[in-house]
């Protein structure tokens, strides 16, 4: 199956796993009252926290391992990883019962047990669902990757839609985010025995948990980042100004969403092209192409998103429109930053990435700390922001000095000044127009910007791709996409 077919089928996969949350927030937001929806992402911050914990790093340490190996060593190493997190798990359940007095003492917002126990189910079997639909899209599955993520997302959607028409509120959120994860389990599990053939294998977890150790710690340092933002503000602020600072989060995460379909086929084979012949620049071209798509869907959302806020959402939420302009922008930097790291990946350790993020934890923990209580949502941003702007530096420098990358900046750079000038360009006429107007003209110039930018040749070899012009010299995206 070609790249870009593989890309379509992620793409449809992954807005129904990540965007039911996304593309159902109008009803959500219609049934719960900021405050309940405030508490409700307290308990999903739970989760995120508690997901890094238990994921042991070994999504990405499959990466490195799985992805380079055959036959019995295959098999064994993808046992050793589902026995592991299979552990992870059964170990995260005693300790969440454990120190549940406790968590209930420092939520930030009234909770009860069972609405802990609910959260805890489906984090932790994230980690066993994560390992299979990771081998799919390293086995190049990505029609089943599709299925199984629409499967999930229907029942997970009707369900939601069930809970709140009677009545039930958050709790009706998080029975139906149990159910179908269990579900989704369920249905999975058949493909991973095939994958591995026995379970409880765990000869090859040194090397695992070494190189997944860091990453652990790099993702606790990043929710200290991107999670503890919104802890500080429910508990200095109030869980309603945490709703609306949450809300727009959410928007901003569309753009995450809209990268996945490349990201999904790129994360896992980026090792494999770097090692093959001409491998460096087959890499740095893919990055700087994902560097195009990102400037210039950040651009589109900056377009339409404020707008649809004012026409979807509850009054109570509109700040959120001027919110999502922000994080958006911060969103576009955190998905460089990752395009732009793959010198910390290609060694057989993460300890480099480990230290970036652990230092830019610190520096947002110390801002969101004393920053927060005096301005709010507004100093969550503006420290979000910085904190990933270094992030970024950091990682372009650090990973060019591991693996240097022939990059072509001027394509990106130019993208970026041809949006920047139509954003200028909709905000003189916006004033002139309703929010309806305003949502329509975005999404317009948005599609005339993109034939412009293929016009211009901006994204590389794109055009020509299109137009049927298949030279070695003028398509070499195609040619190495088809490769793959």
């Amino acid at each position: 199956m070609s790249a870009i077919k593989q890309s379509l089928y992620y793409g449809v996969g992954i807005v129904m796993m990540k965007g039911v949350s996304l593309l159902m927030m109008p009803y959500v937001t219609g049934h719960l009252p900021t405050k309940e929806y405030g508490s409700l992402e307290v308990l999903i911050l739970l989760a995120d926290i508690g997901t890094i914990l238990v994921g042991f790093g070994l999504i990405d340490a499959m990466y490195r391992y799985v992805g380079s190996s055959e036959g019995k060593k295959r098999q064994l190493l993808i046992a050793n990883c589902f026995s592991l997190s299979l552990i992870a798990a059964v170990m995260g359940g005693v300790i969440v019962w454990l120190i549940m007095p406790w968590l209930l003492l420092y939520i930030p917002a009234k909770v009860e047990v069972y609405q802990v126990v609910l959260i805890a189910i489906p984090t932790l079997l994230d980690g066993l669902i994560a390992i299979p639909l990771t081998l799919m899209r390293m086995q190049s599955l990505a029609k089943w990757f599709c299925i199984f993520n629409v499967i999930k997302a229907i029942v997970q959607a009707l369900l939601i839609v069930i809970m709140l028409e009677h009545g039930l509120g958050i709790d009706g959120v998080l029975i139906a985010s149990t159910a179908s994860s269990i579900l989704m389990l369920v249905f999975l599990l058949k493909f991973q025995w095939q994958q591995m053939g026995r379970l409880g294998y765990l000869g090859y977890s040194l090397p695992l948990l070494k190189f997944g150790g860091p990453i652990v710690i790099s993702g606790i340092g990043m929710f200290a980042v991107t999670g503890l933002d919104k802890w500080i503000l429910a508990d200095k602020v109030n869980v309603e100004a945490l709703a609306v600072y949450a809300i727009s989060a959410k928007f901003a995460l569309i753009l995450s969403l809209l990268m996945q379909p490349f990201c999904l086929w790129w994360f896992p084979n980026r090792i494999k092209i770097l090692q093959q012949d001409n491998g460096t620049q087959q890499c740095a071209e893919k990055a700087i192409l994902g560097c195009n798509l990102i400037v210039f869907l950040a651009f589109s959302m900056l377009l339409t998103v404020p707008s649809f806020i004012y026409l979807c959402l509850p009054s109570d939420y509109y700040l959120a429109a001027k919110l999502s302009v922000a994080l958006i922008l911060v969103s576009a930097i955190k998905n460089l930053s990752e395009l732009m790291n793959l010198g910390c990946f290609s060694g057989e350790s993460s300890q480099k990435q480990m230290w970036i993020q652990c230092l830019c934890a610190v520096i947002a923990v110390v801002g969101y700390y004393f920053l927060i209580p005096l301005y709010g949502v507004w100093a969550a941003v503006a420290v979000l922001g910085s904190v990933y702007s270094m992030r970024l530096v950091l990682f372009y420098c650090v990973s060019q000095s591991l693996e240097p990358l022939p990059y072509k900046h001027a394509y990106w750079i130019k993208t970026l000044c041809i949006c920047s000038m139509a954003y200028l360009f909709h905000s003189v006429i916006s004033t002139m127009f309703s929010t309806w107007m305003v949502f329509i003209s975005g999404g317009v110039i948005s599609i005339f910007t993109i034939i412009l930018l293929v016009y211009l040749n901006t994204f590389p070899n794109l055009r020509s791709q299109l137009t049927g012009k298949f030279t070695s010299l003028n398509f070499r995206y195609i040619t190495n996409f088809r490769k793959v």
